[in-house]
């Protein structure tokens, strides 16, 4: 199987394209390629082609390839958007890795009013980073989206204006999924939304009371943001994608 690499400008290209940079040692460093073997590139907005490594060049670094076989896969056919509190250090890229593999679309910074780590300006180009390695992990044509942060309340009330399916991982919320489920699998679009490890203040359940969202258990512990996050992205993922026709949510076009 070809080893996924990351190519923004895609389209442009052509029938041949230089990697260089950080993805130029992805591919020659660490998957150890060379002349001759087969890649898959693509650029993050569902452009993917077949090509092969032509030369590379040491100093600086770069890796050409022959481009051939162009396909296009159209967006995702159901939007998972992730609202999460921040977890601490790492734990954000961890979070961020195992949502895109999953199926994530969307990814807001949640702030909470007992969230601990707030989402910096400069957090947002390691977590592209993040996402790129994902989908190349993955095979997933569509990098997900990064949104800039918002409060809680902001959030809500927003999901409430658009037709989506609000389900908000919580303790205190049922634990009988069917109801949630049978909703999902018709469901086009859905807000994932996931609070600090502290928990929704006694305000924002009030504010959450008052919305159209389902409140949801992931069990009888106390579960990290990001291992919350993980669960509930995975539950979204394959209800939607067994809502959908067909043997995956993306159709191929050519």
């Amino acid at each position: 199987m070809a080893h996924w690499l990351y190519l923004p400008h895609l389209e442009a290209a052509g029938e041949a394209a230089v990697l260089e940079g950080a993805e130029a040692s992805h591919a020659v460093r660490a998957r150890r390629l060379r002349i001759d073997d087969p890649v898959c590139v693509f650029d993050g907005m569902g452009r993917v082609a077949q090509g092969r490594i032509s030369d590379v060049i040491q100093r600086p670094l770069q890796v050409h390839l022959v481009i051939n076989h162009h396909q296009h896969w159209p967006p995702p056919a159901a939007r998972i958007h992730l609202a999460s509190a921040l977890p601490k250090g790492d734990r954000q890229a961890t979070m961020l890795d195992m949502a895109a593999q999953l199926g994530m679309t969307d990814f807001t910074p949640l702030k909470c009013d007992r969230s601990v780590s707030q989402a910096r300006a400069q957090a947002y180009e390691r977590w592209q980073r993040v996402l790129i390695e994902s989908c190349k992990q993955s095979h997933r044509p569509w990098l997900p989206a990064l949104h800039p942060p918002v409060k809680l309340r902001d959030w809500i009330d927003q999901c409430g204006e658009i037709d989506a399916v609000n389900v908000i991982a919580d303790r205190q919320g049922t634990a009988d999924s069917r109801v949630i489920e049978s909703r999902l699998l018709s469901a086009g679009a859905v807000c994932l939304v996931v609070g600090p490890e502290g928990g929704f203040s006694d305000a924002e359940r009030a504010h959450l009371s008052r919305t159209r969202s389902d409140m949801l258990s992931l069990g009888d512990g106390v579960l990290r943001v990001e291992t919350a996050a993980v669960a509930l992205t995975a539950l979204a993922g394959r209800l939607l994608a067994a809502g959908l026709p067909g043997p995956t949510a993306n159709n191929r076009s050519t």
